[in-house]
């Protein structure tokens, strides 16, 4: 079961209650899934995102076997714990659980070691692509691996990097914060990056090609003629590549910036143009509707 499972509620993604059944989850989800579809909702970020957040709830609720695994680990309180594999627990988390239930009511368990916390801040560009970092401890420095596509409140734990266990009981775990600084141009949604990228009045009237930046490299953006304020064009591939899953997309939202401190003889031809080919039209004509 995928670890970032556990601090998601699926079932409110969903809409549903948590004894719904599974054709009551399927039903929502179709709904969902319809109202949000990218093919619908052409440049909406948000439609989007929501898609893929109701895609992956049907995913573990919409199956019995993940449902019941999922259901299990969140009574369990499985915040707590570490370790999960697409089967569920791995034998460390049942040492896990036993130990704490040791602590509790005196079963004579040895007692695992504490669990240590620290923080890590890298770039937004080091996020990206992934990055080992060196942690200063007390006593010796340790290299992190942080994996491509971490998100900002990440946390990555050490298994056996904590405190001493007693009597020769299991050390505790080291869990690692990720902080991620923001990029000065790009914004991040899941593994899409959004790009907003000024337009000149000329170039969004008569059409242009545009150099744009990525995460690694510049690409060519066209813009057609006639392209209004507000437009989204999307770059397939070119978004934030998490390891062992596909890349995300970027998605660049353009606008026009209005000429300014213009000459006298250039406010005549706009004026010119205005009266020529704009006359009697308004965008707002359907205000007074």
């Amino acid at each position: 079961m995928s670890r970032d499972w556990l601090d998601k509620n699926f079932y409110a993604t969903l809409g549903v209650p948590q004894d719904a059944s599974i054709s009551e989850i399927k039903k929502a989800y179709k709904k969902l899934a319809r109202e949000n579809h990218p093919d619908l909702n052409p440049g909406d970020l948000e439609a989007e995102k929501r898609f893929k957040e109701v895609s992956e709830a049907h995913s573990v609720l919409g199956d019995e076997r993940k449902k019941q695994e999922y259901d299990q680990i969140r009574s369990m309180g499985a915040s707590g714990f570490g370790g999960f594999t697409s089967q569920g627990f791995t034998v460390d988390d049942f040492g896990d659980i036993f130990e704490n239930l040791g602590d509790i009511f005196g079963f004579g368990v040895r007692r695992k070691g504490q669990t240590y916390q620290t923080n890590v801040n890298i770039s937004f560009t080091e996020a990206a692509s992934g990055i080992e970092v060196v942690l200063p401890l007390e006593n010796e420095s340790i290299k992190v691996k942080v994996p491509a596509g971490v998100d900002n409140g990440s946390v990555i734990r050490l298994r056996g990097r904590g405190g001493p266990g007693a009597a020769g009981a299991p050390d505790g775990d080291l869990l690692v914060q990720v902080s991620v600084e923001p990029h000065k141009f790009f914004k991040r949604s899941n593994m899409d990056l959004v790009l907003e990228v000024p337009l000149l009045f000329t170039e969004a009237a008569l059409g242009a090609s545009i150099r744009i930046p990525t995460l690694t490299k510049s690409v060519t953006l066209k813009i057609p003629s006639g392209t209004p304020s507000g437009k989204t064009f999307k770059i397939r591939g070119e978004g934030i590549t998490p390891q062992g899953r596909r890349s995300g997309d970027l998605y660049v939202k353009v606008f026009i910036i209005p000429p300014t401190n213009l000459s006298r003889s250039a406010k005549k031809h706009l004026e010119k143009f205005r009266d020529q080919f704009e006359s009697g039209d308004s965008p707002r004509k359907y205000l007074d509707e």
